[in-house]
Formats: structure tokens, C-alpha cells, sequence
């Protein structure tokens, strides 16, 4: 059994024993403080639960050009070597530092609060060195692609060994301030949790409202008695995940097409998701994906390529 079975073995039953507790609280200064560290080193930082959920994203940035690039070729590899890292920080306690397979230096540093798990906060990605990763060019790119690649490639910031190790430092003594201020608790309301949880995970299909209440083992009158006690309803529930989804595409992948964005995100007519998308937050889907993508020219002009 190699390395990624055996983690999964191990970390699968982890994870649903800690299934109700995996609802956190952010404090309104944990964005502020992850906004402001991801702005000073320009670069990516994300908070992720213990089940490896995306849970905050400092400046509420997708991932680097170049990932995005890597990703549409290989994005199952990426969130392999994700889980197998955090599987990593999570059994040893320490923040673990690495070349990702397509050369680019990246860390996850695990969050505890005394004996509580609350998650990993991940940063990256950097260039260690000015050399374009040799890898890359055997890994079936087009000569055009790989030109895309390089000029991407050219956008990130490096980091040395030395100053990797001082941004280690700075960012363990952020998370440091986070737990002792109890910026970041477990929150108490385990059913909503799991129920919110439930809904992500099948929102691109036709999930009901009478299979879920079904699934949780209640009656479709108590599940909207339970819902409405938390000022939500099913769809209300089901809609805001389906968009909060349609927008990470966006900024992950601020060029695919809204068709594919809308589909991927559970809605069948992508007519119906702009009306959605207007009526929910008052500008077009179309709006929201032209400034990601002016978003991404910036990043490469504020690099100088």
C-alpha cells in the first residue's frame, strides 16, 4: 500500500469522528490579519478545517496563474499532495515545507488550541529559485502552453531558504496570536454543521429538500422547523452554497466559461444562474469574473512581465 493509501486509511476515520465539531467561529480580525499577510508577502494564505475544508482565504484571491495553468492538467495530484502535507502537519505538530510537483515551494502549518485540532493554515506559492521547474518541461505541454507557463512562472516571488524559514516563523507567530486571542473556537451547533456540510458536498446535483431531511433522519416539517430557527431555509441554504461555489470557479478559474461555472455549481440552465446571481448580489456573474480577471493582468503587471 503506498504512502496516500495508507494516509487516507488512517486520516479518513480521524475525520468523521471529529464530523460535529467541524464548525469554527472566525473572529472579524482573522480575515483583517490574513488579508494584510498574504498583501506584505504576495502570495496565497488559506485557513482549512480539519477535514481540509476551505474555510478563509486571505485577500479572497484564487490560486496563482500558474497553478491555475497546472491544475487544469493535473488538479488531482494538487489536492493529493495537499492532503498528504496536511495529514503530515496534523500527526507531527510542526509546519511542513515542500516542493510541490510542479517546483514550487509551499507550506501548511497546523492550528491547535491545547488539545483541540482546529485546522492548517497554508502559504504559498513561491519560486525558491529564478530557474523555470525542469519537470514542467516534460510534462506534456504545448510549446504555447509552456510559454504561458514561464511568463506565469515569472509572476510569483522568491524565497530563499533563509527567508523561507523567517516567513515560517512570522506566520507561527501568527497563528500563535490567533489561538491565544481565541480568534479561531469551535462553534456548538454540531447538527447545522454537518447539515451545511451535507448540502456543499452534493450541491452540483439535484439534491432535495425531502432527501436531506431523509438522510438526517427527520421529518420534512421538523428539518424546516430546525432550519428556520437559524433565520435560513433549504433553498435559501442550497442557493448561497451553489454561488459561494460558482465564485471560487470564478476566481480559480476567471476564464472558464459561465456556462461550465453555472454547471459545475449545480445550476442546469446558466440563464437561470445570472438571474440568480443578479438577484442575490445585485451585478451579473459577468461583472464579478471581468475583475478576477483584471485581477490576475494586475498581479502580472505588478510584476513586471
Amino acid at each position: 500500500m503506498d504512502f496516500l493509501a495508507k494516509t487516507t486509511k488512517i486520516l479518513i476515520p480521524c475525520i468523521m469522528k471529529q464530523e460535529l465539531s467541524l464548525d469554527l467561529i472566525f473572529d472579524h480580525q482573522v480575515q483583517k490579519l490574513m488579508d494584510n499577510f498574504a498583501s506584505v508577502i504576495h502570495a496565497h494564505v488559506s485557513f482549512f478545517g480539519p477535514d481540509g475544508k476551505l474555510l478563509r482565504q486571505g485577500r479572497d484571491e484564487g490560486n496563482c496563474r500558474f497553478c491555475q495553468l497546472i491544475q487544469r492538467k493535473d488538479l488531482k495530484r494538487c489536492r493529493a499532495l495537499d492532503k498528504e502535507k496536511q495529514y503530515l502537519a496534523a500527526k507531527t505538530g510542526t509546519c511542513q515545507t515542500y516542493l510541490c510537483h510542479a517546483g514550487l515551494r509551499e507550506a501548511i502549518m497546523p492550528v491547535r488550541s491545547g488539545s483541540e485540532f482546529l485546522g492548517y493554515v497554508m502559504f504559498g506559492q513561491f519560486r525558491s529559485s529564478e530557474c523555470f521547474p525542469e519537470q514542467m518541461l516534460r510534462s506534456g505541454f504545448s510549446a504555447a502552453e509552456l510559454m504561458d507557463l514561464k511568463n506565469a512562472f515569472r509572476e510569483l516571488p522568491v524565497f530563499s531558504d533563509e527567508a523561507m524559514e523567517n516567513l515560517t516563523g512570522l506566520m507561527k507567530l501568527l497563528v500563535d496570536y490567533m489561538v491565544h486571542n481565541e480568534l479561531v473556537t469551535r462553534g456548538r451547533d454540531y447538527l447545522y454543521s454537518v447539515i451545511d456540510d451535507y448540502v456543499e458536498e452534493n450541491l452540483s446535483r439535484n439534491i432535495t429538500l425531502e432527501e436531506t431531511a431523509r438522510h438526517f433522519g427527520k421529518s420534512v416539517s421538523s428539518f424546516c422547523h430546525f432550519l428556520s430557527a437559524r433565520r435560513t431555509t433549504f433553498k435559501k441554504m442550497l442557493t448561497e452554497k451553489r454561488l459561494s461555489h460558482a465564485e471560487q470557479l470564478m476566481r480559480t478559474f476567471p476564464d472558464m466559461p459561465l456556462k461550465e461555472t453555472a454547471m459545475d455549481s449545480g445550476f442546469d440552465d446558466p440563464l437561470y444562474f445570472s438571474r440568480v446571481y443578479r438577484a442575490k448580489r445585485g451585478f451579473p456573474p459577468e461583472e464579478f469574473r471581468r475583475k478576477q480577471q483584471k485581477k490576475n493582468c494586475s498581479t502580472a503587471s505588478f510584476t513586471g512581465d
